[in-house]
């Protein structure tokens, strides 16, 4: 950081210390890593969960509406093959 050859004025402490705080969260490498890590776990959390959310609100909806028939018969044809699969065992 460059030193001030001067004593700031009013307007000009606020962009002082603006600069020494943008200096200090990003100066360490360290910290930059880690607060990107942590962000990106939580970007992920969040994309994850609200994906599943909407997929199963589509998929009430959807089933509530009758609207894919096919879908419950693909799903009774699937159970039904998983538990002959289990009887043979």
């Amino acid at each position: 950081m460059v030193p001030l050859k001067k004593k700031p004025e009013a307007g000009e402490k606020h962009i002082v210390a603006l600069t020494r705080a943008v200096d200090k969260a990003y100066g360490s490498w360290r910290h930059l890593i880690a607060r990107s890590f942590v962000s990106g776990v939580f970007v992920g959390l969040g994309a994850t969960v609200g994906f599943a959310l909407v997929i199963a609100l589509v998929g009430y909806i959807l089933g509530a509406l009758e609207v894919v028939p096919i879908i419950g018969e693909f799903f009774a044809n699937l159970n039904e093959f998983v538990n002959t699969a289990a009887a043979l065992k």
